[in-house]
């Protein structure tokens, strides 16, 4: 299916993003791979050539709402068709740093930017029939604890529950935003890749995983791309499985409110 699609891969310069991307490449897709520079894009799109696929790149900053936008208005300008997208991008901090938008950034990056960056292309590009939406997670997810009463975590700060909270609001918002969207038309998918030795877990947890990247972006591959999930939507799956999330992934309340909260961050409400 993924013949002449066009597909945009958020963090595709390296690691999951950028296998899921070559992946992707061989199966016929036309890739749009975003990153953080220019010249990263450009490397990952030399890779993708080298395999023979055919790659563009856009270039802008998660940790910035105001580039997010910049870049979803570009992405619009250039591109008449996205038939999927994939929010890969993802980061881990060892210690609380806010963005330029006064934010702290593993919720921002993690969670914020991609929630503003669908709802944006939601509004241009990304609205044919068949397109798809694809949320990368992680199993850190059952570890997390959404903490409305201090999102920002202000208060003794932890990386890890930074990073266990911006995932459980990813699934949050997948299951959400598939409530959103009309499912004839447009799907959303979330799902865990995998313990893989990428930068964010070595630098970020200290730690190797037991898969290979091929391994960990195959679901990422499966959801953008495999007919046998066409129509399903508001699904969770690891290892191109449909499992169950943690039971608070499951919470309609807090589905409604991060939404919620997230528009008024981003915003998008009003």
């Amino acid at each position: 299916m993924a013949e002449g699609q066009f597909i945009l891969i958020t963090g595709a310069t390296a690691g999951i993003g950028l296998q899921t991307a070559l992946d992707l490449a061989q199966l016929g897709a036309r890739l749009v791979v975003h990153g953080r520079s220019t010249a990263k894009v450009d490397e990952a799109r030399r890779a993708i050539e080298k395999v023979g696929g055919q790659a563009e790149g856009v270039a802008f900053e998660l940790t910035s709402l105001k580039s997010v936008r910049q870049g979803a208005e570009e992405l619009a300008r250039r591109f008449s068709r996205l038939d999927v997208l994939v929010n890969n991008a993802g980061v881990f901090m060892n210690e609380r740093v806010l963005t330029e938008d006064g934010l702290e950034t593993t919720f921002q990056v993690n969670h914020l930017a991609p929630f503003l960056l669908t709802n944006l292309l939601l509004k241009g590009p990304l609205t044919g029939p068949g397109a798809r939406v694809v949320n990368v997670s992680s199993i850190a997810h059952s570890r997390g604890r959404m903490r409305f009463e201090d999102l920002q975590l202000t208060r003794g700060f932890q990386g890890y529950a930074a990073y266990a909270q911006s995932k459980l609001a990813n699934i949050l918002f997948t299951l959400e935003l598939a409530e959103h969207l009309p499912p004839a038309r447009i799907t959303a998918n979330c799902l865990h890749p995998g313990v893989v030795s990428t930068k964010l877990l070595t630098q970020g947890f200290g730690m190797s995983g037991s898969d290979t990247v091929e391994e960990a972006a195959a679901t990422s591959v499966f959801l953008a791309a495999s007919p046998a999930v066409e129509g399903v939507t508001g699904r969770y799956f690891a290892r191109q499985r449909e499992v169950s999330p943690a039971p608070q992934a499951l919470e309609v309340s807090a589905r409604k409110q991060l939404w919620e909260v997230s528009e008024q961050l981003c915003g998008l409400s009003g």
